[in-house]
C-alpha cells in the first residue's frame, strides 16, 4: 500500500485538475459568449444603425424606380406614330424600334412594354404574352398610385401561373398627338418580386423580417409572395402609397432571462463541488480504470473492432488507453480496405455474369418478338409487340454498358483517320439529329490521324454525340465535331448549345451510376473515361449551364512509324 501511496496521490491530482479544467472552461466560455451575444444584439438593433440602413433601402427603392422612369422616357421619344396606338399597332413597328423594344427587355427588373390609348384602354404588349386584358384588369381593381410624373399601377392578385407584375405608365407628350387630352399611353411592365426584394438586406441577421405593403393594403415578402405581419412591426413610407414594414423577431429582440443566468451560476458552482468531492474517490476509481483498460485489451484480441476503447483521464493509463485505440482503429481499417477490395471484385465478376446469363434468354426473346411483329396484323397488338421490343432493346443496352463497365475488352489499336471516324459517326446520327432539329458539323483536317482502338472510339465519340442530342431534345440546336493537332496531342472536340451541366453536378458527371435523367443508367461518361484510359487518352469535360458543353478528348500523336507501318 505504501508503495503506490504516491503514484495514486499524483495521478488523483492530475485527474483533479484536469477535471475541473475539461469542465470549467466550456461553461465560462458558454457564459461569456452568452453575454457577447446579446451585447451584439443590442448594438446591431439601436435606432441609429436602423435608420441609416431604412434610408439606404428607401433610397435603393427610389432609385430603381427613377431609372425606370428614365428609362419609360426614353421610350416615349421613340414612338411618334399614330398608328402605333392601334390594335394593331406592333405590325406598323420598324426593325429599329422592334430592336430597341428588345434590348430594352435584358433588363432583369423588367417583363416588357404595354401601350394603350387616350381612354387606358390596353391596346398591344411587348412581348405579346406580357400582359393581357385579364391581368390589365385585375390591376385595375387595386389602387394606383404617383410617383414623380409615372403611375405606379398594381400588382395583381398573387397566383402561381404568372409572377406578379406593376405597371409603370405615362401619358405621351410628343406634340404631334396633341391635343393632350387625345395622348396615348406607354408602360414599363415591371417585375413585382424585384421590387419586394429591394429591402432583404434588412433580414440580415435575424432580427427583422420585413414585408413590402402596396397601396392596397396586402403585403408581400423579399420573394414576392403574400406575406402577414405578426407580432410587433414597425411602418416606414417608402413612396407613395408604398410602405416598408419591419416585423421584430421577439425571440431574440427580447432581453436574457435573469432565471438563465442564475441557472449558469448554480450549474457552474454546482460543477465545482461535485468535482472537489470526486477526488475522495480517485484511489477506487483508479481500479476501475485498470480494469476498463484490461477488458477493452481483451476485447480487441478477441476480435471486437467496433466497440471503441474507453479512454481514460490518468496521464500514465490516458496514453496507453491511446495507444490501444489506435491500434484498433488502424487494424478495422486494413480489415476493412481488404473487405472492401475483395467485395469489389466478387461484385464485379457477379455483375459480368449475371449480364451475360440474361443477354441470352433475351436475345431469344427480341427475336421472337421480332417475328411476332412481322406477322402481327392487329395494329394495337402490334404497337404493344413493337413496345415490348423497344423495352428489350434498352435492357439489352443496360447490360452491354454493365459488361463494357466490369470488364472492357483490351485496346486494339491501329491507325485511325479521324475524318473517316467524324463521318461514319455523323452518317449514324443524322437522322436521330434531324427528328430533333439538331445539325451535325465536321471541321478536321483531312490528314488528322489517331493511333487508338478504332471500336472505342466509336463507342466514346458516339456517346458524347447522344448524350449531346438527349440534352437538346426540346431545344434543338447543333453539334460541332472538331479535331486539331496541339503540342504533341489530337485534340478531339464534342460541342454543343445545349443546356449545359450546372457547376455543382459537373465534379460528378463521371461517377459510375450518377446520371440526372430518370431513364439513364448513369454508366455512359463513365465508360467513356475507362475507354479513353486504356487507349491513353484522357477525357476533359467543360460545360456551363445555358450556355452548352464541350468534351474534349486527348490523344498522344501516333509517331512515325506507325504511319510507316500502315
Amino acid at each position: 500500500m505504501a508503495t503506490n501511496s504516491p503514484r495514486s496521490r499524483y495521478l488523483s491530482s492530475q485527474y483533479l485538475w484536469l477535471s475541473l479544467l475539461v469542465a470549467l472552461v466550456p461553461l465560462l466560455s458558454f457564459t461569456t459568449l452568452y453575454d457577447s451575444y446579446f451585447a451584439q444584439l443590442v448594438k446591431r438593433i439601436t435606432d441609429d444603425q436602423l435608420k441609416v440602413q431604412l434610408a439606404a433601402t428607401r433610397n435603393e427603392f427610389r432609385t430603381h424606380l427613377h431609372e425606370r422612369r428614365y428609362e419609360l422616357e426614353a421610350l416615349l421619344d421613340q414612338f411618334d406614330s399614330t398608328e402605333m396606338f392601334t390594335r394593331e399597332g406592333y405590325h406598323t413597328l420598324s426593325l429599329e424600334l422592334k430592336s430597341l423594344l428588345r434590348l430594352q427587355l435584358d433588363n432583369k427588373a423588367i417583363y416588357g412594354i404595354a401601350f394603350f390609348d387616350a381612354d387606358e384602354n390596353l391596346l398591344w404588349s411587348f412581348p405579346e404574352q406580357a400582359l393581357n386584358q385579364t391581368r390589365y384588369r385585375q390591376m385595375l381593381q387595386h389602387p394606383a398610385s404617383r410617383f414623380d410624373s409615372v403611375d405606379l399601377i398594381g400588382p395583381e392578385e398573387h397566383s402561381w401561373n404568372a409572377p406578379p407584375a406593376v405597371l409603370m405608365r405615362k401619358k405621351m407628350t410628343v406634340s404631334s398627338l396633341s391635343p393632350p387630352e387625345n395622348a396615348p399611353f406607354v408602360a414599363l411592365i415591371l417585375r413585382f418580386n424585384t421590387l419586394a426584394s429591394i429591402p432583404r438586406n434588412l433580414q440580415r441577421g435575424g432580427v427583422y423580417k420585413t414585408l413590402l405593403r402596396t397601396p392596397d393594403g396586402r403585403s408581400y415578402d423579399t420573394v414576392g409572395q403574400p406575406a402577414s405581419p405578426a407580432g410587433r412591426f414597425s411602418q416606414h413610407d417608402l413612396v407613395s402609397g408604398w410602405t416598408l414594414l419591419l416585423v421584430q423577431n421577439s425571440e431574440l429582440t427580447e432581453p436574457p432571462s435573469a432565471r438563465m443566468r442564475y441557472w449558469l451560476i448554480g450549474l457552474v458552482a454546482g460543477t465545482a463541488i461535485s468535482l472537489l468531492l470526486l477526488h475522495w474517490y480517485l484511489s477506487r476509481r483508479l481500479k476501475r480504470q485498470v480494469d476498463v483498460l484490461v477488458h477493452s485489451v481483451e476485447q480487441v484480441a478477441n476480435g471486437d473492432l467496433e466497440t471503441p476503447v474507453e479512454q481514460l483521464s490518468s496521464i500514465e493509463i490516458g496514453r496507453l488507453t491511446q495507444a490501444v485505440e489506435r491500434m484498433r482503429e488502424q487494424l478495422k481499417q486494413v480489415i476493412s480496405s481488404t473487405v472492401d477490395v475483395e467485395r469489389q471484385a466478387s461484385l464485379g465478376q457477379l455483375a459480368a455474369g449475371l449480364a451475360h446469363d440474361i443477354r441470352n434468354p433475351l436475345t431469344t426473346i427480341l427475336t421472337t418478338i421480332q417475328t411476332l411483329v412481322r406477322r402481327e396484323h392487329n395494329p394495337v397488338h402490334k404497337d404493344m409487340l413493337e413496345m415490348v421490343e423497344e423495352e428489350i432493346e434498352r435492357v439489352n443496352e443496360v447490360i452491354t454498358n454493365l459488361l463494357n463497365f466490369a470488364r472492357p475488352r483490351p485496346p486494339q489499336a491501329e491507325l485511325i483517320r479521324v475524318d473517316e471516324l467524324y463521318e461514319g459517326l455523323v452518317a449514324l446520327a443524322n437522322a436521330s439529329a434531324r427528328r430533333q432539329q439538331v445539325t451535325l458539323e465536321i471541321a478536321c483536317n483531312a490528314g488528322l490521324c489517331i493511333y487508338a482502338d478504332a471500336g472505342h472510339m466509336r463507342q466514346i465519340l458516339m456517346n458524347l454525340i447522344l448524350n449531346a442530342l438527349q440534352s437538346m431534345q426540346a431545344t434543338g440546336g447543333h453539334i460541332r465535331l472538331t479535331a486539331i493537332q496541339d503540342d504533341g496531342e489530337i485534340v478531339l472536340t464534342v460541342t454543343d448549345n445545349g443546356p449545359g451541366i450546372p457547376s455543382e453536378l459537373l465534379p460528378r458527371i463521371t461517377e459510375p451510376f450518377f446520371t440526372t435523367r430518370e431513364a439513364g443508367t448513369g454508366l455512359g461518361l463513365a465508360i467513356c473515361q475507362v475507354l479513353a484510359a486504356n487507349n491513353n487518352a484522357t477525357l476533359h469535360i467543360r460545360s456551363q449551364a445555358g450556355q452548352g458543353t464541350s468534351i474534349e478528348l486527348y490523344c498522344p500523336v501516333p509517331d512515325e512509324r506507325k504511319h510507316n507501318d500502315e
